[in-house]
């Protein structure tokens, strides 16, 4: 079944996040490979830091009560009758109650000398537990962990952590056109290079990916790959066919298949995508030409992918930038690639799709995206809210474009 919708942005996540059930199955992983991963059950210490009082700093161990009348005379006290070295960290002998910092100690082949005294019994010293305490929760379920985590799951002496088990989602290129990557390419032909780069993007977000061979444009070879993809994997991505060329195949297959909810998209570029469940599984259709593609993947793979996970759907960062060039309005919502960079009157934004730049020159340059409803114009000089493909701090403070096109700015 086709359904006849044709979504907008915002329309398409929220069907996707409706649609879309995060994978059930659960795994135990080494405490150390689980930076990343999704929690599937609380996780409690099983061990108490420090098990013993421990130095906050280095200095020596001493007994508070030596204190009681004031300074003592310490020009005959002897290490291990008197006091005890004592390293940050590390566990001080029963009987010793207060650290003095080595800084305020001076020791001499003629004794002792203290520049002050302890001002309280437990000074600069850690009580058992002040750190770590035996069931304490260290993680909860549904945490994606973090780096801190996994240092708390070694100081917890927690061997194994119980996580939902990575997404396995199928990249399927289809197209007689294309050939797998090579510097020998036959005339006419292509290069498959958007499974690889959807491959990338799945294993950046925490999806498990599963590339699969090239598909000739057939239809039945075509659905027997996507039903052997979906018997092994959680979703699959297919890539091109789904426009309305003689061997364009691929909403005929998800038709047959499954329940095709959004055959098409309301913007450009990446128009021809679409958004099926087959036997209850996602499966996200991606147009054919790179730049669209790439979208596709920004706007829809990464809620896909959080779906999948059953975490939060991190959204790109906005910024609000001027316009270098006058953006025209287009008859449907447009997403174009720009190229950011910060000025002394603030962020600027140009459109990386010069005539003169290379798909290669583009990618280079293009560190923002801009999302514009249908006839939307952003005039020359005008100010815009685009989003980040990078680090705010990865945006150049100099305009690239202009260097590549050798315009002087």
């Amino acid at each position: 079944m086709i359904h006849d919708i044709r979504p907008r942005r915002e329309e398409m996540v929220a069907i996707i996040q409706q649609a879309v059930r995060p994978v059930e199955r659960r795994e135990a992983v080494p405490f150390s490979a689980a930076c990343g991963r999704v929690c599937a059950a609380d996780v409690f210490s099983r061990n108490t830091l420090p098990n013993r009082p421990s130095s906050r700093f280095d200095g020596i161990g001493v007994r508070f009560d030596d204190f009681a009348a004031g300074m003592p005379d310490t020009r005959r006290w002897r290490e291990g009758r008197d006091y005890v070295f004592c390293n940050t960290g590390i566990a001080i002998p029963d009987g010793f109650d207060a650290v003095i910092p080595i800084e305020e100690v001076e020791i001499t082949a003629a004794g002792v000398a203290l520049s002050r005294a302890p001002k309280a019994r437990g000074e600069l010293i850690t009580p058992p537990g002040r750190y770590l305490r035996r069931g304490e929760r260290l993680a909860r379920a549904g945490d994606v962990l973090t780096p801190a985590q996994v240092g708390l799951f070694a100081a917890g002496g927690i061997e194994t952590v119980p996580v939902y088990a990575r997404p396995r989602v199928a990249v399927l290129p289809t197209g007689d056109e294309l050939v797998a990557p090579t510097d020998q390419v036959p005339p006419g032909k292509n290069v498959d290079s958007n499974s690889y780069m959807i491959a990338a993007y799945l294993e950046r977000w925490g999806a498990q990916a599963v590339r699969l061979s090239i598909a000739a444009d057939d239809l039945e070879g075509i659905t027997a790959a996507l039903q052997g993809a979906l018997e092994r994997c959680d979703a699959a991505v297919i890539i091109a066919g789904s426009s309305l060329g003689t061997k364009d195949f691929t909403l005929r297959v998800l038709d047959r298949l499954g329940e095709v909810l959004a055959p098409e998209l309301a913007h450009g570029p990446g128009r021809k995508s679409s958004f099926s469940l087959v036997g209850g599984k996602p499966v996200l259709g991606v147009a054919g030409p790179p730049l669209g593609a790439q979208i596709v993947c920004d706007l829809y793979l990464s809620p896909l992918v959080a779906a999948l996970r059953g975490t939060p759907y991190c959204r790109l960062r906005q910024l609000e930038a001027i316009c270098d060039d006058a953006f025209d309005p287009h008859p449907v919502d447009f997403c174009e690639r720009v190229h950011i960079y910060r000025g002394g009157d603030g962020y600027h934004i140009r459109s990386a799709f010069a005539p003169q730049t290379t798909r290669a020159e583009m990618e280079a340059l293009a560190n923002g995206s801009f999302y514009r409803p249908a006839n939307t114009a952003c005039a020359l000089g005008g100010r815009a809210v685009v989003e980040l493909l990078c680090p705010l701090e990865a945006v150049p403070d100099h305009d690239r474009l202009a260097e590549i096109l050798g315009e002087g700015r």
